[in-house]
């Protein structure tokens, strides 16, 4: 007679429930990597979204002081050559920083280009305004109207425009960017007898 183990049921009975219990364990496992992806997946959807809401920065003339100034007050040919330390501004109303790229900045008396100013790339922080002055050399060489810079030297104002493109981009999380392109188009008002930058209108 071949003897039998009188426990073999109880071995049975345990192996069942350890591959129950190693079934459930999974089965959790699997749940809880499907509710992170899930939550994951929802953040970077709803950052997607909301990142494209961000607020175009501001980019304007703020003021200026005055370098060498040579200006002539001719009948026949009036003339200037001067230097003008301006001080741009960045404004940047969002929580993420800025950052931006090389442009330049163009100077016009009506509508004549007289000038450029170079601008670096760098950066913004969030909410937070960045100031620096770039030097310009504005020179009536190129201007063609002679009687209307006559009539603006004898009246003691130069008008000026200002005008620029200046891109930049956020960063959110590691791979998503939102990009915006910032305009500047000022209007300002060279007072030749104080040597002042005055009336400067942007938008």
């Amino acid at each position: 007679m071949v003897p039998t183990n009188p426990y073999g049921h109880v071995n049975e009975d345990l192996s069942v429930v350890a591959n129950d219990a190693r079934r459930k364990r999974r089965r959790r496992v699997l749940m809880s990597v499907i509710i992170i992806s899930g939550f994951a997946a929802a953040i970077i959807i709803l950052l997607s979204v909301t990142a494209g809401r961000f607020r175009t920065p501001k980019f304007r003339v703020r003021s200026a002081t005055f370098g060498s100034f040579n200006l002539v007050n001719s009948t026949t040919t009036p003339s200037f050559n001067i230097v003008m330390n301006t001080e741009l501004g960045i404004k940047n109303t969002n929580f993420r920083r800025f950052r931006y790229r090389r442009t330049t900045v163009d100077f016009y008396y009506r509508e004549q280009k007289i000038g450029e100013a170079f601008v670096w790339n760098e950066r913004v922080k969030a909410r937070d305004t960045r100031k620096f002055v770039v030097p310009v050399v504005l020179s009536s060489e190129n201007i063609t109207s002679v009687s209307e810079l006559q009539r603006d030297v004898n009246g003691g104002v130069l008008p000026l425009t200002s005008r620029s493109r200046l891109t930049g981009k956020f960063k959110v999380l590691i791979v998503i960017r939102r990009y915006k392109h910032v305009n500047m188009d000022c209007r300002m008002d060279l007072v030749i007898a104080n040597r002042t930058l005055a009336n400067i209108s942007c938008r």
